[in-house]
């Protein structure tokens, strides 16, 4: 049935595809014709890709376009003779205009050669005129240049996105987008698994030497996938189309050790791509926490709690990406990533028990050893073809993931004031994902320019996850001897399917005004079933997305933007898995077979300022309404544990603004900072909870070029108290300073970086008051840090290659387990 369904969508899809490549390419013979063939004015090479635009002399309207193949060569056809105007246009050079007559004497006009010049100055020696932006604002998205910025040497993912405008990262690396980490995070738009798994521990794969840029994209089109009710962030790295280029970095500090050589190479039409990772990371903290409840009999109960963790996570991962350009039209890319890691948490505990009159009741020490292996490979098969008509273009992909291995084991021991054990436990948890997909994106112009577009495209998400997950226990009168604990041991297997299709318009209007719209599909086919215990169950249901932009250019300067977008988020496996994590005796944590996905509808009106003297400013005014929103709930058990699980209980409002501004303060001092303030209004008939409050945080980025190739830098990033469904949390404060230094000639860079130096550690709480008890949580993260960064680079800075690309980003993110 699956098969049947997904067979049906894809044909029907191609059959529309091909019907209307075949119709552009079936227009009527053209009775005049024009040619050419543009060089570069230096070198006299072909250049391909020059837009090409022709346009009536009298009229100055378009009436062709078209651009360049490999060998600088293009033609046009018209219908019409008269006076014409060729225009010229490609980025790294001036524009040119070429004047033509076309009569029946002369019907083909052919042009042999047409010069171009490059606008990029050659300079004996350089010479910093300038700085470029890092923030630029695009339809539909805002994007951070990171290579731009010299300050994220030595860094990781989760070091650029702090600085990137609207997002929000904390101490342990999760990202959030206003308020919400329900996001969905792509390389070069295509999502992984081990996003899914902990966004945090992916990001930690990825260098930010890797990275040319992030685009925060807030309100998504219908192309992108419906899930992700904060937004989509698509990071994008380096790709290099030089004969021979590539870098070697090494990276050593008192909590990391890493390890990144980049290599590209390029020979005719191949180009080859090839990075690895190899990261051992440490992380220490502490966590005290005190709780309240009260007994059936009403009397106060209190836990206290004193935790420690410290351990040692080594990762890494290799990617290696082939592009084929077969032709000016053509490209085929090939991807294959493949990773391993290890990601514990060991720690140690004591958990004390007491009483009215602060009577101890019972004391424990817990010790806890945990393996969390994961391994895995993903596969990525691209196809694009452009045609004639400028715009006209098709995309295929095809991916496959196999999530080889995702452990998670535990060993725990509970001991006494003596030392004598009186509980032990053993629980495994060995998963594995398999998951396949097929997209395909067709756009057909509306307009002889191009400008005009009329997008349509499908899409098939086949998922398969297994479970199987085992616990062993003690007795109260055998604490040394394990024994099998039904109830807590079953194979759970899961199956999510989507299938999806789309249509969207993109319409440049008069007076400078823009719309695009759409509407996106998904039909969505859930099925999991379990060895024993649990009843199998189905959940079958579609979604229809709509979307729509309507942006207003003032000036050159000036910009306006407003956009709706309707989202939906899916619960992934971890939040279904109804296997008890039971590391912490006293706080347990399961997953919720019964959840159901939420949805969520955003406004957002934002404007821009942007001079050509370098200064950026962006305001962004966003509401968002969440509806059976997948919430984070503890309650306290009967025997004085709490249960955490995910519950559709809740619906909340927000309302806020962003504003995010990047400009010289003098020559060789920069500044770059970003604010967010936020309203949040939570509601849960279920729980009979109604909690609203502000939240909001401000970072600064300075940086100071100095003479001798030396550059300084300063980041602050402070975060309000945020309030939550069942409390709140506290604010925190994030520092670091950097120092880089460059030799242009041996192409070496030295950078020392130091983070949170004047402060041995940084503190966070989480409070928590709901019906029958109230927490406090306090965590501190000893992440004083200094670090040496050393890296070297060979040969030419390379290219970017435009590619497409797939992105899953339909499963709500887990975050840690």
């Amino acid at each position: 049935m699956k098969l049947t369904i997904i067979f049906r969508y894809t044909v029907l899809w191609l059959f529309f595809v091909v019907h209307q490549t075949i119709q552009a390419q079936n227009q009527p013979v053209a009775k005049y014709h024009v040619k050419g063939m543009i060089a570069d004015s230096i070198d006299q090479k072909p250049i391909e890709f020059v837009t090409i635009n022709l346009l009536d002399a009298a009229t100055n309207k378009s009436v062709g376009a078209t651009y360049t193949n490999d060998k600088g060569l293009f033609e046009l056809g018209i219908n019409k003779k008269g006076e014409y105007k060729l225009e010229l246009i490609l980025v790294g050079y001036h524009p040119k205009a070429v004047s033509l007559t076309i009569t029946d004497e002369n019907p083909i006009v052919t042009i042999p050669f047409i010069p171009l010049t490059s606008n990029v100055q050659q300079l004996a020696d350089v010479v910093v005129v300038g700085t470029r932006q890092l923030v630029e604002q695009k339809s539909g998205m805002l994007v951070y240049h990171a290579e731009r910025d010299v300050t994220n040497l030595g860094g990781t993912a989760a070091d650029v996105l702090r600085k990137t405008p609207v997002l929000k990262v904390d101490a342990d690396g999760n990202v959030s987008m206003r308020g919400s980490s329900n996001l969905k995070i792509l390389i070069n738009g295509k999502y992984s698994g081990q996003m899914a798994r902990s966004p945090a521990d992916a990001l930690n794969m990825i260098p930010a030497d890797m990275i040319k840029s992030v685009e925060v994209i807030t309100s998504p089109s219908s192309r992108y996938d419906a899930e992700g009710a904060a937004g989509v962030i698509n990071i994008i790295t380096k790709k290099g189309t030089d004969s021979l280029n590539g870098a070697l970095e090494l990276v050593a500090s008192n909590w990391e050790q890493a390890f990144n050589p980049r290599l590209a190479f390029s020979k005719g039409k191949l180009n080859v791509n090839f990075f690895t990772h190899a990261h051992r990371l440490q992380q220490k903290r502490e966590t005290n926490m005190m709780r309240l409840s009260f007994a059936d009999n009403g009397e106060p109960y209190q836990l206290q709690q004193q935790s420690s963790i410290n351990n040692v996570m080594p990762h890494g991962m290799s990617e290696v990406s082939v592009d084929y350009q077969a032709d000016s039209t053509t490209l085929i890319s090939l991807s294959a990533t493949a990773w391993l890691g290890n990601w514990p948490s060991d720690r140690t505990q004591n958990n004390t028990t007491s009483q009215a009159g602060n009577i101890i009741q019972q004391f424990q020490q817990k010790t806890t050893t945990n393996d969390a292996t994961n391994l895995g490979y993903f596969l990525s098969l691209g196809y694009s073809k452009k045609f004639k008509r400028v715009g006209q273009e098709l995309f295929l992909i095809a991916l496959y993931e196999d999530n080889l291995k995702d452990d998670f084991d535990y060993f725990t021991t509970h001991t006494n004031t003596e030392g004598a054990p009186i509980y032990m436990e053993e629980n495994s948890n060995h998963m594995r994902t398999r998951e396949s997909t097929l997209q395909l994106d067709y756009t057909h112009p509306l307009s002889k320019d191009g400008k005009n577009q009329f997008e349509v495209g499908a899409k098939a998400i086949l998922r398969d996850v297994t479970s199987d997950y085992r616990t062993f226990a003690s007795t109260e009168n055998l604490p040394r001897d394990l024994m099998p604990v039904a109830n807590r041991t079953n194979v759970f297997e899961y199956g999510q399917d989507i299938i999806a299709g789309y249509v969207q318009t993109k319409f440049n209007l008069p007076n400078k005004w823009f719309l695009q719209a759409g509407i996106r599909m998904e039909q969505t086919l859930i099925h999991g079933r379990f060895a024993t215990q649990y009843q199998p169950f189905k959940n079958n249901f579609q979604n229809f997305v709509p979307s729509a932009t309507i942006t207003k250019i003032l000036n050159e300067a000036n910009s306006f933007n407003l956009s709706y977008t309707q989202r939906i988020s899916r619960p992934s496996i971890i939040d279904l898995n109804p296997n008890i994590d039971a590391r912490d005796s006293k706080n347990l944590e399961s997953g919720n077979p019964d959840l159901r996905p939420e949805a969520s509808h955003q406004v957002e009106l934002s404007h821009t300022l942007s001079t050509e003297a370098g200064f950026f400013f962006n305001t962004s005014l966003y509401g968002k309404q969440t509806n059976n929103s997948i919430e984070d709930i503890i309650v306290i058990r009967n025997d004085g544990a709490s249960l955490s699980t995910k519950q559709n209980v809740a619906s909340n409002e927000q309302y806020g603004v962003n504003l995010s501004t990047s400009f010289s303060l003098s020559k060789g001092i920069t500044l770059e900072s970003n604010a967010r303030l936020g309203y949040m209004d939570f509601r849960s008939v279920a729980l009979d909870v109604q909690r609203q409050g502000w939240g909001g945080g401000l970072n600064i980025n300075t940086t100071f070029k100095l003479r001798g190739n030396y550059t300084l830098q300063a980041f602050g990033d402070y975060d309000s108290q945020a309030v939550t469904l069942q409390g709140h949390e506290t604010d925190w404060f994030y520092y670091s300073f950097a120092l880089k230094k460059e030799w242009t000639k041996s192409k070496i860079t030295a950078g020392l970086s130091t983070v949170n130096p004047f402060n041995n550690s940084m503190t966070r709480s989480r409070v928590i008051i709901a019906s029958g008890f109230t927490s406090d949580n306090l965590t501190r993260y000893y992440n004083r840090a200094v670090k040496l960064t050393l890296v070297w680079k060979f040969g030419g800075q390379g290219k970017q290659i435009n590619r497409k690309s797939a992105g899953n980003d339909d499963l709500k993110s887990s975050g840690e387990r």
